[in-house]
């Protein structure tokens, strides 16, 4: 996709750079391992803070592809799923339309299946749950 966020080329630049100077203060840290207590806690203060600062850098790099993808799979299901409400939302208005009027029931003023007898009630039936059987089908193949 053309329009999704990109990191900046500085971005990329100064989180590389970021990292090899955290890579750079390690070994320091290594090489200073003999170093008295007073001098190795400033050390580990100072080491704490540029770690912070170089996760940071590296999450910027590497999180970002991370969420990139993910966000493109949430995509592709939101356009799936799209189509599948918009074709529940099709059926739901063709079963809508062709429901029984408020007050038709057995004791109504003769609704459209009510007014009609034992067998021609089923067969009406059948009708309608034959088409709304037939739209499931094509909205939801």
């Amino acid at each position: 996709m053309a329009d999704r966020p990109q990191l900046s080329r500085a971005v990329v630049v100064v989180a590389i750079l970021v990292l090899t100077a955290f890579a750079g203060l390690v070994v320091f840290l290594v090489g200073q391992v003999g170093e008295d207590e007073t001098e190795w806690a400033r050390l580990a203060w100072v080491f704490a803070s540029v770690e912070a600062i170089a996760f940071g850098a590296a999450g910027a790099l590497f999180g970002s592809s991370i969420q990139r993808e993910r966000a493109e799979k949430a995509e592709e299901a939101a356009r799936t799923n799209a189509q599948d409400a918009a074709n529940g939302r099709a059926l739901a208005e063709a079963i809508k339309a062709e429901a029984p009027e408020p007050g038709s029931g057995s004791g109504g003023s003769g609704g459209t299946l009510e007014s009609l007898g034992a067998g021609q009630q089923r067969d009406a039936a059948a009708s309608v749950a034959a088409r709304h059987a037939e739209l499931a089908k094509r909205l939801f193949p």
